[in-house]
Parts: C-alpha cells; structure tokens; sequence
C-alpha cells in the first residue's frame, strides 16, 4: 500500500478549488446574460421571429373540392358572371340572378329579362344592368332594392359601398353621359361627356367619384382621370394624360390614394389629382388585381421570353418583380395577398414576392374568387370551391 505524499494532496486540493471556481464563475456568466436577454427581450424576439418567418415553409392546402352542394351547375351557353357579395355568391346568367350561400346552398332565384346582363359589385350592394338597353336594377342578398330605367342605353355601369349606381350610358349629342342614382333610385348627377369614358370609381366618402377618359394623341392612346363631387356641376380635377388605356382603377382604404392601372403602365394619384409615382411595364399585361391601393400585375416579356409578377404595395415607385411559370393566367389581390392562378395550382405570395401558400388544382378553370378561407374556382359550366388557409 502507498500513500500520497503531502505536496500531492494539496495539489489536488488547489486543482478541485480551481475547477470549482472555474464553474461558479461559467454560472454567473450564464445569469447574467440570460438577465441581459430577458431585459433585450423587446429588441431580439422581435428580429428572432422575423427570422423564422422567413424560412417558413409555404403552407400546402389538400386540394380537396368541397363536396355536397358543390360543384355548382351552370345551365345554358351564355356564359355566366360570379361576383362575391356580403359572404354571398351571386351567379348571374341567361335570365336569373342566383344568389348562393359561401357553402352552396341556394339563397334566393331572381328571374330579369335583360338580353346581355352586365353585373358590378362593393361590399353590400351588386348592380346589375342591361347593356345596350335602358333596364338595370340594384340588388342585395336579402331582396332586389329597385328596379329602374335610365333615359339612355347603357354602356356599363359601377355601384358603390352605400349602394349609389353610376351608369354610363350613350348620348345622341354628347359622346356618353354620366347618370348617378342613390340607393333609393332617385337620380342624384347627371354629365354629359365629351370624351370617352372607360371607367368610374366612387370615393370612399361617396360623395364624388373619379372617370378616366381615353383619347389618341399621335396614334398613342391616353387615359385621363377626372373627379367630380356631385353637388357641384364643375370638375374638381383632371390630371395630366397618362401614356396607357386604363384597365382598372380603386382607392386606398383611407381615400388618399389612386391607383390606376394601364394595358402599358401603372400609376397612382393624391386624391388632389397630383401624380405621385408611375411604372412601365417591360411587356404584356396578362391579368391584374386591385385592392386597397396595392396591385399585382402578370406581365408577359415576349423578348427576354420570361412572365413575371409585378407587387406594388399602394406605390409604384420599388415595384416588386417576381419571375413565376409562364402558365400564370389569373391575379387577384386578397386580404393584402396576391393570389395567382397557374394552370395546375394557386399560389399566393405576399407583397415582398415570398411564397405563402399553395393548393393543387386537379381540373381546369377560368378564373377564381377568393374570400377569407375559400377559393371559389369559375369554370366553365361549372364552379368549384376549395379551402385555402395561409
């Protein structure tokens, strides 16, 4: 048997004080910069989750089609028009306005007698008209408000949030009029036009309303935009031309914006009339969408042979362009998304170009609508319903 000597003992004495020290001292490090970060915690969780959200993965829906009522039969060879109207569908055709609830089942029938049925919606409120006759009608989920005739045959006509129609209807003595009507039916302005008009939008207030007009000015088409108040006969603005034919128009959600959308360029407007931004695209516009400011645009580059998809969030001046399959044929804006048709799926994107969520599309469609957690697939003779979540 050996002993250790004295030296030897201390030694180990001095190495287990060292380590234990070594390790109190770790602790206390450990404390304190777990402290530190619960006191940062406001300043880092915020950037951590920014972090993660970024290598999310895109949320990948079933692709199941809702069964029981679905799908919806579309009867006749007119075609049909689907407008989503107060978490209700309205199916327009041959000589009904079918009115459906988001699960399919059958709301309302309401028969009309217009040869070539045009339909607009907002919120609560549809319109749907005769174009090329004087007949049109307003019309919510619970019951048809009014029908009336105007003086003139109608070229096409808007409704608004509170239920006011504008139409616009041809002129003998003018190149189109403008005829505006409260929800009641009781003509509220009346324009005659010498230009001609493409396109009305109420403002948020619904006291106004802004028209484009095109013109041609050495073969190259222009889109003009006007606003008028209703209670004054006078104009309150009309901007420069703008280089393009106007497709589509809409405000903001606070009114202070206008965004106009062209074959050839986009642009937006201060509710002043100024010219705030604009951008040309670089080939064909395929489809767009429109909503609360923000567009996006399906472009086509015949040249560099490549399709696109063009974000504007309520500004072109850092358009968003995103390469996608050139298969892209449909755009809508929803829910602050823009939510793309390809010919096999959907696939929504947010306003940076990430990739949220997609679904697989097992028939072919038209085109879709879209409303909180539901797609609404438009064929044909047919529509569909598929869940979407994000």
């Amino acid at each position: 048997m050996s002993y250790d000597s004295d030296d030897v003992i201390e030694k180990r004495r001095k190495r287990h004080r060292m380590r234990t020290l070594r390790n109190f001292a770790i602790f206390l490090l450990i404390a304190v910069f777990c402290g530190y970060l619960y006191v940062q915690r406001d300043m880092w969780v915020p950037k951590l989750e920014g972090i993660g959200s970024r290598y999310q993965s895109v949320t990948q829906n079933d692709g199941t089609l809702a069964e029981g009522n679905f799908p919806l039969t579309i009867s006749g060879n007119a075609g049909y028009q689907a407008e989503l109207v107060d978490d209700t569908l309205f199916l327009l055709h041959d000589a009904y306005l079918d009115l459906y609830s988001m699960h399919g089942d059958s709301r309302d029938s309401r028969q009309h007698a217009y040869q070539d049925a045009g339909m607009a919606s907002s919120k609560k409120y549809a319109v749907i008209f005769e174009r090329g006759g004087t007949s049109f009608r307003l019309d919510t989920k619970n019951k048809n408000i009014y029908t009336k005739t105007a003086e003139a045959d109608i070229i096409f006509g808007t409704v608004s949030s509170n239920g006011s129609v504008a139409l616009v209807t041809e002129s003998d003595a003018y190149t189109c009029s403008i005829a505006v009507y409260d929800n009641t039916g009781k003509r509220i302005y009346q324009r005659d036009c010498v230009e001609y008009v493409t396109d009305i939008v109420f403002r948020n207030d619904n006291a106004g309303c802004c028209f484009t007009s095109v013109t041609a000015e050495n073969g190259v088409l222009q889109t003009t935009v006007t606003s008028i108040q209703f209670n004054k006969k006078e104009a309150q603005w009309s901007s420069l031309p703008l280089e393009t034919l106007e497709v589509k128009m809409g405000y903001n959600t606070a009114g202070d914006t206008l965004c106009v959308i062209g074959d050839t360029a986009c642009a937006y407007y201060s509710s002043t009339g100024e010219l705030l931004s604009s951008y040309t695209y670089s080939g064909e516009l395929v489809d767009y969408g429109l909503e609360d400011g923000s567009a996006a645009l399906i472009v086509e580059d015949n040249e560099k042979r490549q399709t696109n998809l063009v974000l504007m969030y309520r500004s072109s001046e850092s358009p968003k362009a995103v390469a996608i399959d050139d298969s892209a044929e449909c755009v809508r804006v929803s829910g602050g998304d823009a939510v793309v048709m390809y010919s096999g799926d959907i696939i929504s994107y947010d306003f940076d170009g990430n990739a949220l969520a997609t679904v697989s599309l097992g028939d072919s469609y038209t085109s879709f609508l879209k409303q909180d957690g539901y797609v609404f697939l438009l064929g044909y003779h047919k529509i569909d319903r598929v869940d979407f979540k994000e």
